[in-house]
């Protein structure tokens, strides 16, 4: 379907080993690349990842225990693809519909979509304390920055080589899902766009601590706005890194 583009499909997991097949299988036939990222994993995460055809990595790095960003940037910074997708390796966002999501992009000429998940659609359950986090982080980041992103926080985006080398991501830590869309949607070189998306049931346990995560979400993207340096209060766990 897109032989003219090679598709790279990245996934940050943490324990996930137990139900990797499950989220693997619901990948497209046509993606080139299947990247495994594992964070602090004490399960098989990384074997089961490379028994089932993807390519693994390891990148333990964390700022207070996370190492969300880190797995991703790692992922990025080995994709191969002209088009590379981020997911989370929960099965909680609909990678089964990439290609909707591909030809949107080509068809647009963007150079980068965010996943959003709001307004909800139909199937899709989402605590009322979460939508009112995002809610809020939304009209900061509106506020701030000067720009209409509806889901600051999904975790699903699909870009092109044109977008990562413009990226300059640095956060390892639950703030690079807010830093990859302001730093896609503030740059006048990249053309960004949101697309509508259902999430589904998270498969395995959830990492976070969302009244922590939502406040320091709520403080980055305002150091961000008036330093553009929030990153250098964070420290990275040295000796985690690989």
């Amino acid at each position: 379907m897109y032989k003219d583009r090679r598709i790279t499909v990245c996934l940050p997991c943490r324990n996930e080993a137990g139900h990797l097949k499950e989220v693997l299988d619901k990948i497209p036939k046509f993606v080139d690349e299947i990247i495994v990222i594992s964070n602090k994993s004490t399960d098989n995460t990384v074997g089961e990842a490379k028994k089932l055809g993807a390519k693994a990595f390891e990148d333990n790095r964390t700022i207070d225990g996370i190492g969300y960003g880190f797995a991703h940037i790692t992922g990025i910074e080995n994709a191969t693809g002209d088009i590379i997708v981020g997911a989370d390796g929960d099965a909680t966002y609909p990678i089964e519909d990439l290609a909707k999501i591909i030809d949107h992009l080509l068809g647009s000429n963007l150079d980068f979509i965010s996943c959003n998940r709001y307004p909800l659609q139909d199937g899709t359950k989402i605590p009322f304390k979460l939508k009112a986090g995002v809610w809020m982080l939304n009209t900061e980041v509106r506020v701030l920055y000067g720009v209409t992103i509806k889901d600051i926080l999904s975790g699903m985006w699909v870009f092109n080589k044109k977008a990562k080398d413009s990226l300059s991501l640095t956060m390892g830590d639950w703030n690079l899902s807010p830093q990859i869309k302001i730093n896609a949607a503030t740059n006048s070189d990249i053309a960004f766009e949101e697309y509508s998306i259902a999430q589904h049931q998270r498969l395995g346990e959830s990492h976070q601590n969302y009244f922590k995560t939502g406040f320091s979400h709520a403080v980055w993207i305002l150091k961000n706005r008036f330093t553009g340096k929030a990153s250098s209060s964070q420290t990275v766990s040295a000796s985690d890194a690989e």
